[in-house]
């Protein structure tokens, strides 16, 4: 798999049988999952830091010699906004997003305001938790995102604050 910094990946929604070259030991079961930037650009947009792109989980599922990938956007706020505005519209680590430019000199002087102390984003790209039995996607903000290990739909935003 390779990772380009700008290209976008695909999610691979279903399992897909990966090819194994050599052989697995029959005592390696389980899954792996990985958290990563997946999406550099949204419309015309484009992430300023490789750390900012858009979470994408990763899965690989060994079993019996076999390794099954899929791959999943986390549907955070962020994602969805984002999605939404078709362009960058919440700021990340190293991309400060800026305000509608269609809005006109007081809509943009209001939103300018409240884009200077923007709220965390919740796209957790950083790494996985295991916690009891649920798992989190994280990262240093304060919220983590519950995933569902098997499927990896996006579940609930837990925020960290003390």
């Amino acid at each position: 798999m390779d990772i380009i910094f700008g290209r976008n990946r695909k999610e691979q929604l279903e399992p897909v049988r990966a090819k194994v070259t050599g052989k697995i030991p029959a005592w390696l079961q389980g899954t792996l999952l990985r958290n990563g930037p997946g999406m550099h650009t949204v419309g015309e947009s484009r992430y300023n830091h490789w750390f900012d792109g858009l979470a994408l989980l990763h899965s690989f599922t060994i079993r019996d010699g076999e390794v099954y990938y899929r791959s999943k956007y986390l549907r955070s706020d962020t994602y969805n906004t984002n999605i939404e505005a078709n362009r960058i519209v919440v700021s990340e680590f190293g991309t400060m997003a800026y305000p509608d430019p269609c809005k006109n000199i007081f809509s943009k002087a209001f939103s300018y305001l409240s884009h200077t102390i923007p709220d965390f984003t919740d796209n957790c790209l950083i790494n996985i938790m295991k916690c009891g039995e649920d798992f989190y996607a994280t990262s240093e903000t304060n919220y983590i995102r519950k995933i569902n290990p098997q499927t990896l739909e996006t579940l609930e935003k837990v925020s960290t604050h003390m």
